[in-house]
Protein backbone atom coordinates (compact mmCIF):
# COMPACT_ATOMS: atom_id res chain seq x y z
CA UNK A 1 0.00 0.00 0.00
CA UNK A 2 1.20 3.52 -0.75
CA UNK A 3 0.46 6.92 0.75
CA UNK A 4 0.66 10.56 -0.19
CA UNK A 5 1.69 12.37 2.97
CA UNK A 6 0.82 16.05 2.92
CA UNK A 7 1.69 19.03 5.05
CA UNK A 8 -1.41 20.98 6.06
CA UNK A 9 -0.68 24.71 6.14
CA UNK A 10 0.54 26.04 2.80
CA UNK A 11 -0.14 22.75 1.02
CA UNK A 12 -3.62 21.33 1.68
CA UNK A 13 -4.94 24.70 2.84
CA UNK A 14 -3.70 28.25 2.36
CA UNK A 15 -0.90 29.25 4.73
CA UNK A 16 -2.01 31.34 7.71
CA UNK A 17 0.37 31.28 10.69
CA UNK A 18 -1.36 29.72 13.71
CA UNK A 19 -4.67 29.31 11.88
CA UNK A 20 -7.21 28.85 14.67
CA UNK A 21 -10.75 29.03 13.26
CA UNK A 22 -12.59 26.78 10.79
CA UNK A 23 -13.74 29.80 8.79
CA UNK A 24 -10.07 30.58 8.01
CA UNK A 25 -9.74 27.36 6.01
CA UNK A 26 -9.19 28.13 2.34
CA UNK A 27 -8.55 25.37 -0.20
CA UNK A 28 -5.92 26.21 -2.83
CA UNK A 29 -7.21 26.40 -6.39
CA UNK A 30 -6.94 23.07 -8.25
CA UNK A 31 -5.72 21.21 -5.13
CA UNK A 32 -8.89 19.06 -4.97
CA UNK A 33 -8.46 18.02 -8.62
CA UNK A 34 -4.83 17.02 -8.01
CA UNK A 35 -5.56 15.13 -4.80
CA UNK A 36 -8.40 13.32 -6.51
CA UNK A 37 -5.91 12.10 -9.15
CA UNK A 38 -3.54 10.80 -6.45
CA UNK A 39 -6.44 9.16 -4.65
CA UNK A 40 -7.63 7.52 -7.90
CA UNK A 41 -4.14 6.04 -8.36
CA UNK A 42 -4.47 4.22 -5.04
CA UNK A 43 -2.64 6.60 -2.72
CA UNK A 44 -3.96 7.05 0.79
CA UNK A 45 -4.11 10.78 1.53
CA UNK A 46 -2.60 11.48 4.95
CA UNK A 47 -2.02 14.93 6.43
CA UNK A 48 1.01 15.31 8.72
CA UNK A 49 1.04 18.59 10.63
CA UNK A 50 2.98 20.30 13.40
CA UNK A 51 0.53 22.32 15.49
CA UNK A 52 2.69 23.92 18.17
CA UNK A 53 -0.07 26.46 18.80
CA UNK A 54 -1.70 23.79 20.98
CA UNK A 55 1.33 23.54 23.30
CA UNK A 56 1.77 27.32 23.21
CA UNK A 57 -1.84 27.80 24.34
CA UNK A 58 -2.92 29.67 21.17
CA UNK A 59 -5.72 27.17 20.53
CA UNK A 60 -6.94 23.80 21.78
CA UNK A 61 -6.85 20.34 20.24
CA UNK A 62 -10.66 20.60 19.94
CA UNK A 63 -10.29 23.80 17.90
CA UNK A 64 -7.75 22.05 15.63
CA UNK A 65 -10.21 19.17 15.20
CA UNK A 66 -12.92 21.65 14.18
CA UNK A 67 -10.52 23.07 11.57
CA UNK A 68 -9.86 19.55 10.30
CA UNK A 69 -13.58 18.79 10.11
CA UNK A 70 -14.02 21.93 7.98
CA UNK A 71 -11.05 21.00 5.79
CA UNK A 72 -12.34 17.45 5.28
CA UNK A 73 -15.88 18.65 4.53
CA UNK A 74 -14.63 21.08 1.89
CA UNK A 75 -12.50 18.42 0.19
CA UNK A 76 -15.29 15.82 0.47
CA UNK A 77 -17.43 18.07 -1.73
CA UNK A 78 -14.85 17.27 -4.45
CA UNK A 79 -14.83 13.52 -3.57
CA UNK A 80 -11.40 13.83 -1.94
CA UNK A 81 -11.03 11.93 1.33
CA UNK A 82 -8.17 12.00 3.80
CA UNK A 83 -7.52 8.64 5.44
CA UNK A 84 -5.90 10.23 8.49
CA UNK A 85 -4.57 13.44 9.95
CA UNK A 86 -1.44 13.00 12.07
CA UNK A 87 -0.82 15.87 14.51
CA UNK A 88 2.16 16.86 16.61
CA UNK A 89 0.80 19.28 19.26
CA UNK A 90 4.25 20.14 20.65
CA UNK A 91 6.56 23.10 20.26
CA UNK A 92 10.28 22.58 19.52
CA UNK A 93 11.31 23.10 23.16
CA UNK A 94 9.13 20.13 24.20
CA UNK A 95 11.72 17.78 22.59
CA UNK A 96 9.05 15.29 21.56
CA UNK A 97 9.44 12.34 19.18
CA UNK A 98 6.61 13.35 16.84
CA UNK A 99 7.49 16.85 15.62
CA UNK A 100 8.59 17.08 11.99
CA UNK A 101 11.32 16.68 10.78
CA UNK A 102 11.19 13.55 12.93
CA UNK A 103 9.82 10.64 10.87
CA UNK A 104 8.11 9.17 13.94
CA UNK A 105 4.49 9.90 12.91
CA UNK A 106 5.00 8.69 9.33
CA UNK A 107 6.98 5.57 10.27
CA UNK A 108 4.51 4.60 12.98
CA UNK A 109 1.60 5.17 10.61
CA UNK A 110 3.31 3.14 7.88
CA UNK A 111 4.03 0.22 10.24
CA UNK A 112 0.46 0.18 11.58
CA UNK A 113 -1.18 0.46 8.14
CA UNK A 114 1.03 -1.57 5.82
CA UNK A 115 2.35 1.47 3.92
CA UNK A 116 5.41 0.98 1.72
CA UNK A 117 7.34 4.19 2.30
CA UNK A 118 9.55 3.58 -0.74
CA UNK A 119 6.37 3.83 -2.87
CA UNK A 120 5.10 6.92 -1.03
CA UNK A 121 5.54 10.68 -1.34
CA UNK A 122 5.50 13.60 1.09
CA UNK A 123 4.42 16.95 -0.37
CA UNK A 124 5.36 19.94 1.75
CA UNK A 125 6.44 23.55 1.69
CA UNK A 126 8.92 23.70 4.59
CA UNK A 127 12.37 22.26 5.34
CA UNK A 128 10.82 20.18 8.14
CA UNK A 129 8.57 18.48 5.55
CA UNK A 130 11.47 17.72 3.20
CA UNK A 131 13.62 16.41 6.06
CA UNK A 132 10.74 14.35 7.47
CA UNK A 133 10.32 12.64 4.09
CA UNK A 134 14.05 11.99 3.80
CA UNK A 135 14.20 10.67 7.38
CA UNK A 136 11.23 8.37 6.70
CA UNK A 137 12.74 7.21 3.39
CA UNK A 138 9.85 8.34 1.21
CA UNK A 139 10.09 10.75 -1.73
CA UNK A 140 10.03 14.44 -0.71
CA UNK A 141 8.26 16.93 -2.99
CA UNK A 142 8.46 20.70 -2.57
CA UNK A 143 5.52 22.94 -3.35
CA UNK A 144 6.30 26.62 -3.90
CA UNK A 145 3.11 27.61 -2.09
CA UNK A 146 3.08 28.72 1.56
CA UNK A 147 6.71 28.83 2.69
CA UNK A 148 7.94 26.94 -0.38
CA UNK A 149 9.84 29.78 -2.08
CA UNK A 150 11.92 30.32 1.05
CA UNK A 151 12.51 26.56 1.34
CA UNK A 152 13.66 26.44 -2.30
CA UNK A 153 16.68 28.59 -1.38
CA UNK A 154 17.89 25.77 0.92
CA UNK A 155 17.25 22.81 -1.41
CA UNK A 156 20.88 22.43 -2.48
CA UNK A 157 21.79 21.17 1.02
CA UNK A 158 20.04 17.86 0.32
CA UNK A 159 21.92 15.13 -1.51
CA UNK A 160 18.92 13.65 -3.33
CA UNK A 161 16.83 15.02 -6.16
CA UNK A 162 13.68 16.74 -4.89
CA UNK A 163 10.92 17.53 -7.40
CA UNK A 164 9.67 21.13 -7.16
CA UNK A 165 6.24 22.31 -8.31
CA UNK A 166 4.47 25.67 -8.42
CA UNK A 167 1.17 24.26 -7.13
CA UNK A 168 -0.54 21.03 -6.21
CA UNK A 169 -2.08 20.44 -9.65
CA UNK A 170 1.42 20.19 -11.13
CA UNK A 171 2.32 17.22 -8.89
CA UNK A 172 0.11 14.85 -10.88
CA UNK A 173 2.97 14.61 -13.41
CA UNK A 174 4.69 12.45 -10.77
CA UNK A 175 1.98 9.85 -11.22
CA UNK A 176 3.00 9.40 -14.87
CA UNK A 177 6.71 9.38 -14.00
CA UNK A 178 6.22 6.81 -11.26
CA UNK A 179 4.09 4.58 -13.50
CA UNK A 180 6.93 4.51 -16.06
CA UNK A 181 9.51 3.21 -13.54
Amino acid sequence: MKALFLDRDGVVIEYIPYLSKPEQVKIPENAPFALQQWQNQGYRLVIVTNQSGISRGYFTLEEVRAIHEQLMAEYASFDVYFTDILICPHQPSDNCLCRKPSPFLIKTYAENNGIDLSQSYFIGDAPSDIECAINAKCQPVLLLTGRGRETLTHLSQYSLSIPVFEQMKDTISLLKTFAEK
